[in-house]
């Protein structure tokens, strides 16, 4: 039985939880969750919330089969799809968010992976927006190659996002057109080219308990730097429209869970903002200490404002915060 007395500087010292130990404190009373999750994330990351937006860089006609997803070619979400934007556009995107206090950018596209031409004019966006702004550049591009990773860190690209998204157990009853293996192969390509990591997951799409935890026991294999946790917002016209909101309590749980498992891992709200904006702050206490500002890719989030202003009325310090994962 875990001793909740101690479990908090065993973790900081640098145990780390079995899977057995994992469930066990999934279940745990929410109280002493809490206050054994505040402890740690206080160690290591003080007060800090970081801010990241995302640009919808390319929307739509994906070629992949993922349940969740409205911007899937199988299923009539009725999205206004787009091609890639200009260079001019994303740095336009950038500048408004680098001049509100944002600390990354990140361009994310629809598709399995883009063209050459397209990662082009990516490549530029980077260049320029490194150049010329403070904001840190973060890119969701699909599955790309090894020499693509190298090319776009020459251009700034400081970190490459890919997530998971469940356990590898449940991962194919959420997709069948890629597999988690392809998207942890990814990953460890940019690893190798010098990037920095970020890869979470989206709870709420039927998976169990245990497969909450696998997902977090997989990305501390990964060594994930930033790892993004995006509560399932059904969407019309997906296989999983008719999903159930998660209770607030396993959201809740799960976050705790994540912080024990990944004590130095930046823990992000992501999707998913508007169905819990109502408690968001509270969630502070459980692990996150970031956040996607903003709107989503397809759905509407809450602005930098509202984020900013949460914050410091929660007395946390609005700040970039530079990875640590690496020294697990």
């Amino acid at each position: 039985m875990i001793d909740f007395n101690t479990l908090a500087d065993r973790i900081i010292d640098g145990y780390e939880l079995s899977r057995e130990e994992a469930l066990e404190l999934y279940n745990a009373p929410l109280e002493q969750l809490k206050e054994s999750a505040s402890k740690i994330t206080s160690h290591f990351f003080k007060e800090a919330i970081e801010l990241c937006c995302i640009s919808n860089g390319k929307c739509g006609k994906c070629s992949e089969d993922c349940k969740f997803c409205s911007q899937s070619r199988y299923y009539n979400t009725e999205i206004e799809k787009s091609v890639l934007k200009t260079v001019d556009q994303f740095f336009e995107e950038a500048k408004y968010n680098d001049k509100r206090g944002v600390h990354r950018f990140s361009i994310v596209t629809a598709g399995v992976r883009l063209s050459k031409n397209e990662l082009k004019v990516i490549s530029e966006a980077y260049k320029k927006i490194t150049s010329e702004l403070k904001i840190s550049c973060c890119g969701s591009l699909g599955l790309l190659d090894y020499e693509d990773f190298v090319m776009l860190k020459q251009s700034g690209l400081k970190r490459y996002h890919n997530n998971l998204e469940t356990s590898p157990n449940f991962f194919k009853e959420i997709c069948t057109t890629h597999t988690i293996k392809q998207k942890e192969d990814v990953i460890a390509m940019a690893k190798k080219a010098g990037l920095e990591i970020c890869s979470g997951c989206i709870i709420g799409m039927g998976e169990s308990d245990l497969d909450r935890v696998d997902i977090a026991l997989e990305l501390r294999k990964l060594q994930v730097d930033s790892a993004p946790i995006n509560i399932l917002n059904p969407i019309k016209g997906t296989p999983l429209e008719n999903r159930e909101t998660v209770h607030p309590d396993e959201v809740r749980r799960t976050i705790a869970m994540f912080r024990h498992v990944l004590p130095k891992t930046v823990l992000r709200l992501a999707g998913g903002r508007l169905l819990i904006q109502k408690y968001f702050t509270d969630l502070y206490n459980y692990g996150i200490n970031a956040e996607i500002t903003g709107d989503m890719l397809t759905t509407a989030g809450l602005t930098v404002a509202d984020d900013i202003s949460a914050a410091i009325s929660s007395s946390k310090v609005v700040s970039k915060i530079e990875p640590i994962a690496s020294e697990n």
